[in-house]
């Protein structure tokens, strides 16, 4: 559900050139939102990595420890980003979701931060600077309207269970 991070725009160089992949409507069975990570990844494979691959075919290496998830979320908006003019989801994230990553980021600059939505790996940016606002994008290839649901649906994760399964039906009507 992931352009990423501090503004994203202005924070990771590059992101706009990022692989991703599409983002698919969570499945009705579920009613949850949907679940975001941020984790460190590897080029390479090493022991206790988890191996992820891209809609494009892109292989990453997933440490275990999440940097961030859907509770380090306060809001989120769909908007188009100025710079590429693709949808994107603009994530707000909680006190402690902003310390988490701005401590995560400067200790981390170089290393490849991968954004997962559902276990999906949908961008992963390399760190060019430490994050620092609180401020977190995903994007991926997504429509306005999945992007808008995307947000809808991690706004009211996890506070607001009985709106995500209503937003789930619209996503995925019988």
């Amino acid at each position: 559900m992931l352009s990423i991070l501090s503004t994203l725009a202005a924070a990771i160089t590059g992101l706009a050139a990022a692989l991703t992949t599409p983002i698919e409507g969570p499945s009705t069975a579920r009613a949850a939102a949907p679940d975001v990570q941020l984790r460190f990844a590897e080029s390479d494979p090493k022991h206790g990595l988890t191996r992820v691959e891209d809609a494009t075919g892109r292989v990453l290496y997933l440490w275990p420890e999440t940097v961030l998830s859907t509770i380090d979320i306060a809001s989120a908006t769909a908007r188009t980003d100025p710079v590429s003019a693709t949808p994107v989801v603009e994530l707000t994230l909680t006190a402690a979701g902003r310390d988490r990553l701005a401590r995560a980021t400067t200790n981390n600059v170089g290393r490849i931060l991968a954004v997962l939505v559902d276990e999906a790996l949908i961008t992963a940016p390399v760190i060019r600077e430490p994050i620092l606002g609180g401020r977190v994008q995903i994007s991926g290839q997504m429509t306005m309207a999945q992007a808008t649901d995307l947000a809808l649906l991690l706004r009211a994760a996890p506070r607001d269970r009985s709106l995500a399964e209503a937003l789930m039906g619209r996503l995925n009507p019988p």
